[in-house]
């Protein structure tokens, strides 16, 4: 259904999330962040709520590990969730529940969290993570569509790709109210990839 990335820049103390989708909508309730404390997708059969709960554990101390288990202690239908979570240390977790529909997987590395289900291939978290790395640059938004570009080359969603999202949380002088740097959505579309580049491209230009 989904396949999805968290990486954390502390040089520059952000963090980004990007999320492509089969499904309308994804920006709406799979990537969640919150300054000073890291960020988490859930996706599979998505239970939106994981997310502020699981930021909300971070936030009093617990690992990512540890936060996302005990989310999922509170919720119902556990095995048919997938979540990944990464702190603003920069360590990361992942959950893949045992319903989720297949292909399914996971992938931490260095600063980066990865996780794909019903994707065409369980390689793809590694591709979305090595992509990422090998191609990081001074700027975090390019670098993250870079990174899902690479995994959409290699067949992305089962059912193809109709949304996209881009996150990118830090500092700002609303913090702690408002900490999105970035919050860019295709709702649907037949290339929400290049239509989230291009709307990324065109925000680079209006700020640079």
């Amino acid at each position: 259904m989904t396949y999805s990335i968290i990486v954390l820049d502390k040089r520059r103390d952000l963090l980004g999330i990007g999320v492509v989708s089969g499904s309308i909508s994804v920006g709406s309730r799979v990537p969640w962040g919150k300054y000073g404390v890291g960020g988490v997708t859930s996706q599979a059969y998505t239970n939106p709520g994981l997310g502020p709960i699981i930021l909300d554990y971070m936030e009093r101390g617990h690992s990512a590990e540890e936060a996302i288990k005990k989310a999922l202690n509170r919720d119902k239908q556990p095995s048919l969730r997938q979540v990944a979570a990464m702190d603003w240390d920069g360590n990361a977790s992942y959950y893949n529940g045992k319903n989720i529909p297949i292909e399914y997987g996971g992938f931490v590395y260095k600063e980066c969290v990865a996780i794909a289900n019903l994707v065409v291939s369980s390689e793809i978290p590694k591709i979305l993570c090595r992509s990422y790395y090998e191609n990081m640059d001074n700027d975090m938004g390019a670098s993250i569509i870079h990174a899902l570009m690479g995994a959409h080359n290699v067949g992305g969603d089962r059912r193809g790709d109709r949304s996209s999202a881009l996150l990118i949380i830090g500092l700002t002088e609303f913090t702690p109210y408002y900490d999105r740097i970035l919050d860019l959505r295709i709702d649907y579309s037949k290339e929400p990839l290049k239509e989230l580049e291009r709307i990324y491209n065109i925000y680079r230009g209006l700020y640079p």
